[in-house]
């Protein structure tokens, strides 16, 4: 037992320093990957080593409204798929995202790949990659530029297509879960040969870090806090706290909230051992909270039991 203590220890001191190592080289210009209130429940579009994690094939659609009743304010759609190949320890999949933000449409799809490692009998770590393509498409003709007539804007459009590559660690149980992960490893400049100054016309890289615990409050309560942490150069650190609690493993309850951004509220129905849908909505607490009506994200995901021959023991909690 102490062995097995002391070795699950080294492993927290590694996965602690490596993340370090990688935080420390961050020269933390914008935001560009999507914001998910409800992340802990679409964690593979952050961290392709979550890919096969779940023991059963998973698709999941996610639609964000943000900002509702400001022009131009940012949609996504997410739609992702993976299912775990237990015979060889992998989990694959892929994820498709749609952003719009005012003229600029971002298009993403991506594959994942997962290799997982059992720690312990009960500790598992998955190491993870994915490359894909990402779409940029801009069309300064379709702002609304008023009465005056700009030449810089008229019939201005561009479109861009850049590779993707991403990486990331994910150590789980049944009870908690720890990841930290690049989803965007290559950095390009999408202004071409030119070079902006500020650089803000470039894909920057992203770091996150993750964590989530479910504690059992006694036979219907169950309480899961959870965290997100984002880095990317030239922005502001994203910080987001949530805490949920589980009754009778069908109805999801929380609030979260995104540091000096937004406060939330959680809703999710565990309607059968394969379907489950959640509502969330933020309301903006930062001084744009004066000129919109918050944010709606709604998810619905489906886990396709009896796919695989190994059926899930207990039930997941991410």
């Amino acid at each position: 037992m102490q062995k097995m203590f002391l070795k699950q220890k080294n492993i927290g001191i590694l996965v602690g320093l490596v993340v370090l190592m990688f935080l420390n080289t961050v020269d933390v210009k914008a935001q560009q990957e999507s914001i998910y209130t409800q992340y802990m429940f679409n964690t593979v579009s952050v961290n392709p080593a979550y890919a096969g994690t779940r023991n059963a094939m998973n698709m999941l659609f996610l639609s964000r409204q943000q900002w509702v009743g400001l022009d131009g304010a940012p949609r996504t759609y997410n739609f992702t798929m993976h299912t775990p190949l237990n015979n060889y320890k992998m989990g694959v999949g892929f994820s498709i995202v749609s952003d719009k933000v005012g003229p600029v449409d971002n298009f993403y799809f991506n594959v994942n790949y997962a290799y997982r490692v059992n720690i312990t009998d009960e500790m598992v770590l998955s190491m993870g990659v994915k490359g894909g393509i990402y779409n940029y498409t801009v069309g300064l003709n379709n702002l609304n530029k008023g009465s005056g007539f700009d030449p810089a804007a008229d019939g201005s459009f561009e479109q861009k297509l850049q590779p993707n590559a991403g990486m990331g660690l994910y150590l789980y149980t049944n009870k908690w879960y720890a990841g930290f992960s690049i989803p965007k490893l290559i950095q390009t400049d999408l202004s071409g040969t030119q070079i902006s100054a500020s650089n803000l016309s470039s894909l920057k890289r992203h770091y996150f870090l993750m964590a989530g615990y479910v504690h059992d409050l006694n036979e219907d309560f169950k309480l899961k806090p959870s965290f997100i942490y984002g880095v990317v150069e030239g922005a502001p650190t994203t910080a987001q706290l949530t805490g949920q609690v589980l009754y009778k493993d069908t109805y999801w309850l929380g609030a979260s909230y995104r540091f000096g951004d937004a406060v939330s509220f959680l809703a999710n129905v565990q309607l059968n051992k394969q379907l489950m849908v959640g509502y969330s909505y933020d309301y903006s607490v930062s001084n744009l909270g004066n000129y919109n009506h918050g944010s709606h994200e709604i998810i619905v995901s489906y886990d396709f039991d009896g796919f695989l021959k190994k059926k899930v023991i207990s039930p997941r909690y991410f």
